[in-house]
């Protein structure tokens, strides 16, 4: 009998904590939603869901659409051909490209479809004749995010060779039937000429073996980055500035923990009933956590510059702007430590404010790209990532290190993170000023 009143006990406070059962069951689901959602679209690397790629069609010909015609009917390109309502063309597809927005641009030259139906023929007639012919390659110029690393650039490139193949094996088929009766024509007219009507022995042209695998589309991949920038980025550009910031956002559990347990203390009743300001004392705690959130970064940049080579991964390169660098990593801890402080308001326990905080910021760096890059999530997930503030500083990170930005380039994502910080730290010195008066 006691154990049931022991537990008939824990049922009722528990009950009565509606943030707790929130928190339990309605996080969980959240995160099982969010991570099931990113991480499902990762079989668009084997080729099951569409990428979007730039397609820029600068043929006269009609082999240009055609091509696009098979890309699409593999099924693992979604092609954009105009934005704005603009046709693109080579310089706006690169900056795209460049700037963060496509991963991959795809240009078709001027003069594909003369090149490729002349290639075509002098292939398959050198073949017919049983000849050596040098073939000239159309060049298919593909333009890259390097950021785009592994299985996901590898698929795009097989949906271009598949194109590629089939548009080359559809003109040497094309080119064969036109030209397989003129040589036929051709032979018997040589054998007539030389033997006579009475001695024409019938010979057919003979088809070398290797005909069909003559290439006349030659796919050339190049980075978007202008010519300068020659270095491609590493893993550790992606890991480090990534699993940083998560390091950072992790800083909630403490940080929430103490307000809350000068709270249930009376460290903080006594501490409101003296001549000090609301304001003051939150902004404390934030200084304090930041320089902690700073320490934690210098320290991450030294283990990507000095630990993980010694592991046998690249150096961590940063960029060419310290200036940029240093204020992105403080408005990142800024918006870290805001959400810290409005959480810590927010939650009536450790237990709420612990389970919460993890999961939302588990939750805020799948939607940023730290787990998965944007660029694999479905287009809703991508949709999504732009509220968060973890891929903010993510993004801010990577212009930097990977595509050599400057203090102007990041501004958008500093205001951002800073905006964060102010409207987390506007929103908990309201809760707070409330609570002081109620005491």
């Amino acid at each position: 009998m006691l154990l049931l009143a022991n537990i008939k006990k824990e049922l009722l406070l528990l009950s009565r904590d509606r943030g707790g059962l929130l928190v339990l069951f309605v996080m969980p689901m959240l995160l099982v939603l969010v991570l099931s959602l990113i991480q499902d679209n990762l079989f668009r690397a084997s080729g099951q869901s569409a990428t979007r790629a730039l397609f820029v069609n600068l043929d006269e010909g009609a082999l240009g659409a055609e091509f696009a015609t098979r890309l699409a009917a593999t099924g693992a390109l979604e092609l954009v051909t105009e934005l704005a309502g603009e046709q693109l063309d080579t310089a706006t597809a690169r900056q795209k490209v460049f700037s963060g927005d496509y991963q991959f641009a795809i240009v078709v030259p001027a003069g594909f479809s003369a090149g490729i139906n002349a290639a075509a023929e002098a292939a398959v007639r050198a073949a017919l004749r049983n000849e050596q012919v040098a073939l000239t390659s159309s060049r298919m110029l593909i333009f890259f995010d390097p950021t785009v690393r592994g299985v996901y650039r590898t698929a795009v490139s097989n949906a271009l060779q598949r194109g590629v193949l089939g548009l080359e094996i559809a003109r040497k088929s094309k080119a064969f039937g036109r030209l397989l009766p003129e040589e036929l024509q051709r032979s018997i007219d040589q054998q007539l000429s030389a033997y006579g009507a009475a001695g024409l022995q019938l010979e057919l042209p003979s088809l070398s073996a290797d005909w069909s695998g003559e290439t006349l589309i030659e796919l050339s991949e190049e980075s978007a980055y202008p010519e300068k920038y020659t270095t491609l980025p590493t893993s550790v550009q992606q890991n480090v500035p990534a699993w940083t910031l998560f390091g950072m956002f992790f800083i909630v559990i403490p940080l929430a923990g103490t307000l809350i347990r000068e709270r249930q203390e009376g460290t903080l009743t006594r501490l409101m009933t003296m001549p000090v300001s609301s304001g003051s004392l939150l902004l404390g705690k934030v200084f304090a956590y930041l320089l902690i959130c700073l320490l934690q970064f210098g320290l991450m940049l030294l283990v990507g510059r000095y630990i993980l080579p010694l592991l046998g991964t690249p150096v961590l390169e940063l960029g060419a702007a310290p200036l940029a660098l240093l204020v992105v990593a403080i408005s990142a801890a800024l918006a870290a430590c805001g959400y810290g402080i409005l959480v810590g308001v927010l939650a009536r326990s450790y237990d709420q404010a612990s389970t919460f905080g993890a999961v939302s910021v588990v939750i805020a760096a799948a939607l940023g790209g730290v787990m998965v890059p944007v660029y694999v999530m479905p287009r809703t997930m991508q949709q999504l990532s732009v509220i968060s503030p973890l891929g903010w500083g993510l993004d801010a990170f990577l212009e930097i290190f990977v595509r050599e930005g400057n203090l102007l380039s990041v501004l958008p994502r500093v205001a951002a993170l800073s905006g964060f910080f102010l409207l987390c730290m506007f929103f908990a010195a309201l809760l707070f000023r409330h609570r002081r008066r109620g005491m």
